[in-house]
């Protein structure tokens, strides 16, 4: 039996793709963008309630930036809310969601390693300023080295297999 060069490509990407292991409830790069974003709020949330005490006007602020990002907050939210509808099912969705936007706001119940609370209203006047928008708040996620806990982890970037000649 001869098998052409093409051939041979498909077979053995069609054994690698065999091999490899599925990602079931893994995270695609907009869920993981929207769960930074998430974290990042909830982080801001629990430290200003956290802070209130020490009179800092956190919570204040943190208030405005809400009222100022409701927007783009909402966007997330659907967003998180679509990623467990697909996981579990839209009957399940807003319970899954529930449950891991608590988990979150437990993770930071007794604040941020090496982070104050004037490092917290920081975070927040930077919120303010870049604007009311998903994409100035995923980049302050992201300089804010948020890393939200994702159970199954990000799904891999699709395997690209070259052509052969």
């Amino acid at each position: 039996m001869a098998f052409s060069m093409s051939g041979f490509a498909c077979a053995a990407a069609c054994a690698v793709m065999a091999a490899a292991p599925a990602q079931a409830n893994c995270w695609k790069a907009d869920d993981v963008r929207a769960a930074k974003v998430r974290d990042l709020d909830t982080m801001l949330m629990v430290s200003a309630l956290r802070c209130r005490l020490g009179d800092t006007g956190l919570l204040e602020r943190y208030n405005a930036y809400v009222v100022q990002d409701r927007a783009a907050l909402t966007d997330v939210n659907n967003a998180l809310h679509a990623h467990f509808a697909a996981e579990v099912g839209k009957a399940k969705a807003l319970d899954a969601y529930d449950n891991y936007v608590t988990a979150v706001a437990n993770s930071y119940g007794a604040g941020v390693t090496g982070l104050s609370c004037a490092d917290m209203g920081s975070i927040v006047d930077a919120a303010m300023a870049e604007g009311a928008s998903y994409e100035a708040l995923s980049a302050i996620a992201e300089r804010a080295n948020v890393q939200p806990r994702l159970e199954g982890g990000a799904c891999e970037a699709p395997m690209t297999i070259a052509a052969l000649p």
